[in-house]
């Protein structure tokens, strides 16, 4: 494992991580392989390739997210991002999270394979 340093790619993979937050099934369908898993606390749970983008269709998306305690380490050809973030939208209290999110290098891009919350008090 080989942490990356503040790179141009390191800082462009927090970027497309940030649009998964804010971001609808459009964006995901370009950037996650079609196969991904996601993780998310109860009622949604556990979800993989097609239910990901179908349950994205009607939620609400975040407003706006931030990132704290961040760390991305390089394993071969994939990263592997770890954070705690908390994700605001107007009218709920803010949503903070545990984070684990897991992309491979395919064809020059980096795909989202998996990614996990697990929500934290505030």
């Amino acid at each position: 494992m080989t942490s990356l340093d503040d790179t141009p790619a390191t800082e462009s993979l927090w970027a497309e991580e940030e649009n998964f937050w804010l971001e609808g099934p459009d964006f995901y369908r370009a950037h996650m392989v079609p196969d991904a898993v996601m993780d998310f606390p109860e009622p949604t749970g556990l979800l993989k390739g097609e239910q990901v983008l179908n349950a994205l269709e009607n939620a609400p998306r975040w407003d706006s997210v931030s990132f704290f305690d961040r760390d991305i380490e390089k394993l071969g050809n994939k990263a592997r991002l770890t954070y705690r973030a908390e994700g605001k939208r107007d009218g709920v209290a803010a949503y903070v999270a545990k984070c684990e999110s897991v992309y491979v290098k395919s064809a020059g891009d980096w795909l989202l394979t998996c990614h996990k919350q697990v929500p934290l008090e505030r």
